[in-house]
């Protein structure tokens, strides 16, 4: 997996999530620079969702929304829940042909419907039901509810342009070649916001669409930098994969015995 990256590009309304698993093939570094982007380059801005983005002005204040498909749990739910998914596949294995059908199929139904809508419930209460505020940008200052900052927070954070040191936008350049030409398309593995204060708030980018705040940042002139590299995110991918992974388990297994 070394040399690979994951990643995923999505609707700002959780309508298309897309994972992805791409060679790396561009120079890593790690030291940062700035890039003179423009709102226009398709590049980075080609995955952009803001309603009304040609109708901005240095007095708008825009609200970012949920991605209401990647509301994770802390890790070591997701695990348990994982891992239950995944017992009950191999359970599904072991009783399949032991006990008639009408009776294993059921059962093994039944029970992955009470995993899987308790985990809903309880994603439900951490997010709310679909797309949140998340996060108000404007000119001025950035307005982040706690959902949206990895760690621990609580209620929502106001940071003032003016505190703000610089704000780090970690990405990765993937180039294909198609049809003979060479296409170039920018993931952004995280973000991170410095304060002058030396205080630090990462940015949850299960949470946040980050093309969308890239945008807003730069049209508001924001102090940017970038990383070109592929760390950072690491732990969200392996979630999704392990999701991923469970549920294709219990798929095999239910329609195994659905039709044996």
């Amino acid at each position: 997996m070394k040399s690979f990256q994951v990643s995923w590009k999505y609707d700002i309304n959780g309508v298309k999530v897309l994972l992805l698993l791409t060679s790396r093939r561009c120079q890593m570094s790690l030291a940062k620079h700035t890039l003179d982007l423009s709102l226009t380059d398709k590049v980075w801005f080609k995955y952009v969702s803001l309603k009304n983005k040609n109708e901005l002005t240095d007095k708008s204040e825009v609200s970012l929304n949920s991605i209401a498909a990647l509301g994770m749990l802390s890790g070591r739910a997701e695990f348990l829940f994982a891992l239950l998914v995944f017992a009950l596949a191999i359970t599904a294995s072991v009783v399949d042909g032991a006990y008639p059908r009408y009776i294993a199929f059921p059962a093994c139904l039944f029970t992955f419907l009470i995993i899987f809508f308790t985990k809903r419930v309880m994603l439900y209460k951490k997010f709310g039901f679909g797309s949140q505020w998340v996060m108000d940008v404007s000119k001025e200052q950035l307005t982040i509810s706690s959902q949206a900052i990895k760690g621990r927070v609580s209620g929502t954070q106001k940071i003032a342009k003016e505190n703000i040191s610089e704000v780090v936008f970690h990405y990765l350049l993937l180039k294909d070649k198609k049809s003979g030409k060479l296409k170039t398309t920018a993931n952004l593995c995280f973000a991170e916001i410095l304060l002058k204060d030396g205080t630090k708030v990462e940015l949850n980018g299960t949470r946040i669409g980050f093309f969308d705040l890239l945008y807003l940042m730069v049209f508001f002139d924001y102090p940017l930098v970038y990383r070109n590299t592929s760390a950072g995110g690491s732990s969200d991918i392996a979630i999704i994969l392990l999701r991923l992974l469970s549920l294709s388990a219990i798929a095999a297994s239910l329609a195994k015995l659905a039709l044996n």
